[in-house]
């Protein structure tokens, strides 16, 4: 199944509420979304980090221009948008 995020806010919430797991690189994405929604950095700083942190959880990201795409076994496609 797919999912679709579109910016830093549905990265962040994925990686509090969904995140499969808690390793370095989920830290430092949480910290890289956290800080793209204060305006401290930019978008594309947090989706490096969040895409960086779906290679350490083993899950298939696909960025494309419009959000990231990710497959994820068991979980139900939905897209998000706020």
């Amino acid at each position: 199944m797919a999912r679709r995020f579109t910016g830093p806010y549905d990265a962040l919430d994925f990686l509090e509420y969904e995140w499969p797991c808690h390793g370095k690189r989920y830290h430092r994405a949480v910290r890289d979304c956290r800080a793209a929604l204060s305006g401290l950095i930019s978008a594309e700083v947090a989706r490096a980090s969040f895409t960086t942190a779906c290679a350490e959880a083993s899950l298939a990201c696909s960025d494309v221009h419009a959000g990231c795409t990710f497959e994820l076994p068991g979980i139900p496609a939905t897209t998000r948008q706020h």
